[in-house]
């Protein structure tokens, strides 16, 4: 039986398809694709990749009793990073995708899309891991976090944020099919930041709310708490973003 919170997320994701629809028919220009990109990117924004090496972060700066205007300063530094990495990685897709035929890299993205999101499904449902950040790059994460400093701190996000692309980058890759079959190039640059920037909220929200190291293990457990109806609800979102981008109008 479908418990409570998987009914809730279903409805939820249902709910976000049905406003993707909205603004896509109720717009013929640009800004229609404003909420799209809004909401995709700080929904790619909830990954384990990221919120756990985040959480990792905070702990170790609780441990070193930094003031909490340092601690702010350095996680910063360590967001800017995750940023300008998943940023640049963008930049090139969209590039590279600006010399495929029109829409024809938005329906491949939209495919992979898909995919991915049956695989989060998958890993939600038999709790094993299907991505996840390559196990010889946490040791070069872990040495440039406890230098505890911005611009270690800026060196390890930026590290993070290559490495975690492969685990959080379906949503992303979607997305930039749409932008590349929208518009040209440096069109496209905007939308691409305002992408990236909801994609760190989710860090600057939980960065700025727990520095303190109670309100740190409430989050900790409440994501771990959730963790499987979070892979679940993802997957579902996903799944209904790449058939919406397939077959909601968006493309024409």
């Amino acid at each position: 039986m479908v418990d409570k919170n998987m009914k809730q997320n279903i409805l939820a994701l249902l709910f976000l398809l049905a406003v993707f629809s909205h603004f896509a028919s109720a717009a013929e220009n640009a800004s229609a694709i404003i909420p799209i990109v809004i909401t995709s990117g700080f929904l790619d924004g909830i990954h384990p990749c990221g919120l756990a090496v985040l959480f990792f972060f905070i702990a170790l700066l609780i441990s070193l009793k930094k003031p909490r205007r340092e601690m702010l300063l350095i996680g910063s530094a360590y967001i800017a990073g995750v940023f300008i990495a998943y940023f640049l990685i963008g930049l090139g897709i969209l590039k590279v995708f600006a010399y495929f035929p029109t829409h024809f890299m938005a329906k491949v993205g939209s495919a992979l899309l898909i995919l991915v999101g049956l695989v989060s499904l998958w890993e939600g449902l038999s709790g094993k891991k299907a991505f996840k950040i390559p196990s010889i790059s946490r040791g070069w994460i872990d040495e440039w976090l406890r230098k505890s400093t911005i611009s270690a701190a800026l060196v390890a996000g930026f590290i993070v944020g290559v490495c975690a692309f492969p685990c959080a980058g379906g949503i992303y890759v979607a997305i930039l099919g749409l932008l590349a079959s929208k518009f040209a190039f440096w069109e496209g640059f905007g939308y691409l930041a305002l992408y990236n920037l909801m994609f760190v909220m989710p860090l600057i929200l939980i960065l700025v709310f727990s520095t303190n190291q109670k309100v740190l293990a409430k989050i900790e457990g409440m994501e771990k708490e959730n963790r499987k109806n979070l892979k679940l609800g993802l997957g579902i979102l996903m799944i209904l973003l790449g058939l919406f981008i397939l077959f909601g109008g968006v493309l024409q």
